[in-house]
C-alpha cells in the first residue's frame, strides 16, 4: 500500500483533560515500522505505529474520496473513469483503489494483532500493569475500528486475530459474514473497555472512545437499546458536549476521537478540497442546504463560494487540520435514532437529542412529530452535520434508504467487490454477488 500512497508519519498531538502519567511518552513522530516488541518503549512504539496506520491508511484521502462520492452530495473534479464507476455504482473488482483500501485495513489490523499477541509476555519492570492494559486496550480498539470499516465496505471479510508474517498465513481462511465481523468488533470493544482508562483523551482510545464506537456499531446491528446505553455512558461525562457556535476545532469537547497532523505530517485530505488541483467540491444541492439558515445554520462554513463561483469544501481549512473519526454530535444523533427505533420508542427523547444538535447550529426546534418524520429529520440532520465527512453513503445503506435516495436498484451494490488481486492470490476467497 505504501507504493501507492506516500504518507508521512502521524503525529498524534495530545489533547487531554487529564494529566495521567501513562501519557508521558516520547513524541508520536518517532515510530518504527518493524514488529519487534520486547520492552516498554517498543510496546509503546508499536501502538503508535498502529495509530499512525489507522489515521494515515484507513482514513486516507482516497478512502474519503470514494465514500464521499458514493454518498451523492459531493462531486469529483477529475472526471476519471474510476470516478464514473463510483457515482454510477458500477465498481469493478480490478479497480486499484479497492485493493489499496483492503490492504490498508489489514495492515492496521496486523499491527494491532502484533501488540495483542506480544505485549502480554513483555518482561520489563517499566511496563506497569496499568500501562500494559492501556496498550492492549488501544490495540483491541484499533482492530475493532478497522474491522468495522472493512465490513461495512466489503461485507463479510476474513477474520485474522493473530499476526500474519508471511502471505501463506492468510491463505485458505474463509470469509466470515458481515454479522460475524460486527460481532467480533463488539467483542474487541468489550475487551478494550475493560482495559482502557476512564480518562478524556481526544487522540487516543479510552473507555469513552470504546463506548462511542460501540454505539455506532450497535446502531448498524439494529441493537437500539444497547446503542442508547453506550451513548449515555459517554455523555454522562462533561468532557463531551457541544459548543456553540458550530466549529470543528481540535481538542474540544466536540471531539471524541480525532487524528492530528503537523507541517511534517500533513493531512492528505486537505488536497481533496483546497489546493489548485483539488479533487472534490460540494454539489450545489449540498451547498444550498448548508447555506440555508433554516437547515445549515452555523454549518454554512463547510461550503463557501469563491470569487469564481466555485463551491469550496471547508472541512480541512489547512493541511494540518485535524480529522475527526468520532464527534460528540454523532453521539446525540445516534441516541436520537436509537430512541426512535427501539422496541418502545421514546420520541420525546429522540426529539430532544435532535434539537440539541440543531440548537448548537443556530436552528429552531424540529417540527417533526411522528416516528417516521423524526427519523427523516435525523437523517437530514446527519446529512448536513457530517456533510464533508464519509458518513452519508453508509447511513443510506444501513437504513435501507439507498434505493430511494440514490436510485440504486441492485442491493448487491451496497457493498464493494472483493479486490481481484486478493482473489487471484487466494482462490478460496469468494466474490460478492453481482461482481
Amino acid at each position: 500500500m505504501k507504493k501507492i500512497f506516500k504518507y508521512s508519519i502521524l503525529i498524534l498531538s495530545i489533547s487531554i483533560l487529564s494529566c495521567e502519567s501513562y501519557l508521558d511518552v516520547e513524541s508520536f513522530d518517532k515510530v518504527s515500522d518493524d514488529n519487534v516488541i520486547f520492552d516498554k518503549a517498543s510496546s509503546e512504539t508499536a501502538v503508535r505505529g498502529a495509530y499512525r496506520s489507522l489515521a494515515s491508511l484507513n482514513y486516507s484521502s482516497g478512502f474519503q474520496n470514494t465514500i464521499l462520492q458514493s454518498g451523492g452530495d459531493v462531486r469529483s473534479l477529475n472526471n476519471a473513469q474510476t470516478d464514473l464507476n463510483i457515482i454510477n455504482y458500477d465498481l469493478r473488482s480490478d479497480i486499484g483503489f479497492l485493493s489499496t483500501y483492503w490492504a490498508n485495513f489489514y495492515n492496521t489490523i496486523n499491527r494491532a494483532n502484533h501488540v495483542i499477541q506480544k505485549v502480554p509476555s513483555v518482561n520489563d519492570l517499566k511496563l506497569t500493569t496499568e500501562l500494559r492494559n492501556q496498550l492492549l486496550g488501544e490495540a483491541y480498539f484499533i482492530r475493532a475500528f478497522s474491522y468495522f470499516d472493512l465490513a461495512r465496505v466489503y461485507g463479510g471479510v476474513q477474520l485474522f486475530l493473530t499476526p500474519t508474517t508471511i502471505a501463506a498465513d492468510k491463505l485458505g481462511v474463509p470469509r466470515s459474514s458481515q454479522a460475524e465481523v460486527y460481532a467480533q468488533v463488539i467483542a474487541d470493544l468489550n475487551l478494550a473497555e475493560s482495559l482502557l482508562p476512564s480518562t478524556v483523551v481526544r487522540n487516543r482510545a479510552t473507555k469513552f472512545t470504546a463506548y462511542a464506537l460501540k454505539a455506532r456499531v450497535h446502531l448498524y446491528q439494529n441493537k437500539f437499546a444497547e446503542a442508547e446505553i453506550d451513548v449515555n455512558n459517554v455523555l454522562a461525562n462533561s468532557g463531551y458536549k457541544l459548543i456553540k457556535p458550530f466549529n470543528l476545532a481540535a481538542g474540544t469537547t466536540e471531539s471524541v476521537l480525532e487524528f492530528s497532523y503537523s507541517v511534517n505530517d500533513i493531512n492528505s485530505g486537505y488536497s481533496l478540497w483546497n489546493t489548485s488541483n483539488r479533487s472534490l467540491e460540494p454539489k450545489a444541492v449540498l451547498h444550498n442546504l448548508l447555506n440555508d439558515p433554516t437547515v445549515g445554520g452555523g454549518r454554512k462554513i463547510l461550503s463557501v463560494k469563491n470569487a469564481a463561483g466555485q463551491f469550496i469544501g471547508g472541512i480541512y481549512p489547512t493541511n494540518i487540520s485535524t480529522a475527526y473519526a468520532i464527534r460528540t454530535a454523532e453521539l446525540y444523533l445516534i441516541r436520537a435514532e436509537a430512541r426512535a427505533r427501539k422496541t418502545s420508542p421514546d420520541l420525546t427523547g429522540a426529539l430532544s437529542d435532535l434539537n440539541i444538535v440543531r440548537e448548537r447550529s443556530g436552528l429552531v426546534n424540529s417540527t417533526a412529530v411522528t416516528k417516521e418524520e423524526i427519523l427523516l429529520a435525523i437523517e437530514n440532520e446527519r446529512r448536513v452535520e457530517f456533510a464533508l465527512e464519509p458518513d452519508r453513503w453508509f447511513d443510506l445503506v444501513r437504513t435501507g434508504r439507498a434505493k430511494t435516495v440514490l436510485n440504486i436498484t441492485n442491493p448487491d451494490k451496497y457493498i464493494f467487490p472483493i479486490p481481484a488481486g486478493e482473489r487471484l492470490a487466494d482462490p478460496s476467497l469468494s466474490q460478492n454477488p453481482s461482481y
